[in-house]
Parts: structure tokens; C-alpha cells; sequence
């Protein structure tokens, strides 16, 4: 009892952690975003360049030393299979440096570069930017269109309904059409005002359904920022990782938000902790099946490091802004609903 008096008295407070932590986390991504051209760091799938995957015994630290001071900019890392033997090394070059690095790499190991001793990918500039585009108009798309199906389960109206409806259309037109039209400035400028009336309509006609979305959007740009921080270069399958995360972090929203609003004569908090040991059980069961495999996979080089990794990160928050942002959210979203109640009860008698 004392626990639950605690948290009546504080759940409003809980709501400035997650709004520090949103607040600071965008904060980070606008600096770096003017420091490094956009909100993460690419890698040469998203920006263009040239990846040789050496397979040698050689360690990494004798390779490194003889690359620098050749005017080469250059990554490096050692590919180690699950015993922690070396199989290979793995250079990425940009695009303009790939002829030299070729020629280095050559020289260093003493023999032609052949598809029997390496294996050698490359990615032009152009295509990688017109991808990278694409991408980020995906993830853009996927967010709204997952606010409105959330708004079309929770609010009520089927007038209102229909208008977000008409709006995630044009939504997707204008934003489609960003990257390709020369008055980039008036398209623009027409998917600001179509996505400003989209947030607007959610807030004012379902509560709820803007609890569950601020939570994603959270979870989203606070596994974004922790991404920079640590300095993990995003690639076409760290973007499909946001995709993915951006389902996960509805599912225990809605669970938590169906539970809470669709009942009548509730005890809020009974509902809360049922939804919140059934939500966290889910989560958990995912974080630990994740975060196994990374371990599984952590010694070779494939996507799926990248993947795994960003959605550990992402569950984490999730479970953070699941259980006080939203929570806190719905909780006094109900409070309000239930004095309103009872304020038109007590004018009625």
C-alpha cells in the first residue's frame, strides 16, 4: 500500500524523466546533425564507397600501421570466428580512395587481391544517396501510418476517422514526392502543415493514441542518440532495425492502453501492474532472445550485429517509456476522465 500511495502521489513527477531524457536526446541529435551532415553516421552503403574483406592471419594493428600516413582515410577491424580466431581483416575506403587503397592493400599483403584471398564490395555515391532517401521516407511513412491505425483503434468518431485518414494520403504524396520535385521548398513546406494537423488532430481527439505514439517516437530517438554516442555506423540494415523497432514499441503500448481505457469502474492501478507484468514479460523475453543471438553473432561481420544491436538498445528504452511515459500518461488520462464524470454526475443531480 505504501508503494502504490507513492506512486498516486508521484506518477505525474515520472513524467519529467523521460521528458529530460527526450528533451537532451534531441538536443544531441540537432548538434550532430550539424556537425556531421545528418542524425547518424553511414556507412559506405548509405554513402558510397569501397569494402575489402582481406582473408589473413595478419593482425590488424601491423595493417594499420602501415595504411596511416598514406594520405588513405580509412576503417578497419578484425573478423573473428566464436573461438576468437582471426579469419579476417576488413578495410572500407570511400569512394574516391578506392584505387589507391587497392594498390596499398596489394603492396602490404605481397600478392594480387583475387577472389580466392579476398572479397571486395562497392557502392557508388549517387545510388547510396537515392537509397539512404528512399529510407528515410520509409521510416517517416511507417511512423505516421502507425499513429493513425493506433488513432483509428482508440479514438471515436468515424468523421474524424476518415480526415486522418485523407491526411496520411496526402501525407505520402508530399513526401514522396519530396526528393524528386524542383519547388522542394513548397513541398515541404505542404508536408510540415499536413503532419503539424496530424499531431494536432491526435492530441485533441484521443489522448491515448498520442500516448502511444509520443512513447514510440521516444523510443525511437532516444535509441537514435545512444547509436551516435557509441558510434555505430548505420547501414540500409540499421534502418530496417528502426522499421522493426517501431513495432516493437507499440505492442505493449497497446496492451497497456486497451486495458486501462476500454474498461469502465476500473482500479487503474490493479490494471496497470497486470498490464505491466504481462508487457514486461513479453519484452524481457525479447531482449534476452536478442541479445543471445548478438552474442551468437558478434564474432563474424554480417548485418545482423547491426540489427541485433539496435534493437537491444531500443527494447531497453522501450520498456523505460512503456511503463512511465505512457503509463504516467494514460494514468492521468483516466483521473481526469473519471472527475469529469463525476462532476457532470453531481450537475445532473
Amino acid at each position: 500500500m505504501k508503494s502504490e500511495d507513492w506512486y498516486n502521489k508521484n506518477y505525474k513527477k515520472l513524467l519529467l524523466i523521460p521528458g529530460i531524457l527526450l528533451a537532451l536526446s534531441i538536443i544531441y541529435l540537432s548538434i550532430f546533425n550539424v556537425q556531421h551532415d545528418g542524425l547518424f553516421q553511414r556507412d559506405i552503403s548509405l554513402t558510397g564507397g569501397t569494402t575489402y574483406t582481406i582473408f589473413s592471419e595478419v593482425s590488424i594493428s601491423s595493417l594499420n600501421e602501415f595504411l596511416e600516413g598514406k594520405g588513405l582515410e580509412f576503417e578497419s577491424r578484425s573478423l573473428q570466428n566464436n573461438f576468437g580466431e582471426q579469419t579476417s581483416l576488413k578495410i572500407t575506403v570511400g569512394e574516391d580512395d578506392d584505387d589507391i587503397a587497392r594498390e596499398l592493400l596489394e603492396e602490404f599483403m605481397g600478392e594480387k587481391l583475387t577472389s580466392q584471398n579476398s572479397s571486395i564490395a562497392s557502392t557508388s555515391s549517387g545510388l547510396s544517396a537515392e537509397f539512404y532517401n528512399q529510407l528515410i521516407i520509409s521510416i517517416i511513412l511507417a511512423f505516421f501510418w502507425m499513429a493513425g491505425v493506433v488513432f483509428l483503434i482508440f479514438a471515436k468518431g468515424a468523421k474524424i476517422k476518415t480526415i486522418v485518414v485523407v491526411l496520411n494520403i496526402l501525407l505520402g504524396f508530399f513526401l514522396g514526392n519530396f526528393f524528386f520535385r524542383i519547388n522542394v521548398f513548397a513541398y515541404s513546406l505542404g508536408f510540415l502543415i499536413i503532419a503539424g494537423s496530424l499531431i494536432y488532430v491526435y492530441i485533441k481527439n484521443s489522448i491515448p493514441s498520442f500516448a502511444v505514439m509520443l512513447s514510440a517516437f521516444a523510443d525511437i530517438v532516444m535509441t537514435l542518440a545512444v547509436v551516435d554516442i557509441v558510434g555505430l555506423k548505420v547501414s540500409t540494415a540499421g534502418i530496417v532495425a528502426f522499421l522493426m523497432l517501431i513495432g516493437y514499441s507499440v505492442d505493449t503500448d497497446i496492451l497497456l492502453t486497451t486495458r486501462v481505457t476500454k474498461k469502465r469502474n476500473i482500479n487503474v492501478n490493479a490494471e496497470l501492474w497486470g498490464s505491466f507484468k504481462t508487457g514486461t514479460t513479453m519484452t524481457i523475453t525479447s531482449i534476452i532472445a536478442v541479445a543471445t543471438a548478438l552474442i551468437v553473432v558478434s564474432g563474424f561481420d554480417t548485418i545482423l550485429n547491426e540489427i541485433f544491436t539496435i534493437l537491444l538498445i531500443g527494447l531497453g528504452f522501450d520498456l523505460f517509456n512503456t511503463w512511465i511515459t505512457n503509463a504516467s500518461l494514460i494514468k492521468w488520462y483516466t483521473e481526469i476522465r473519471r472527475q469529469d464524470a463525476y462532476s457532470s454526475g453531481r450537475r445532473a443531480k
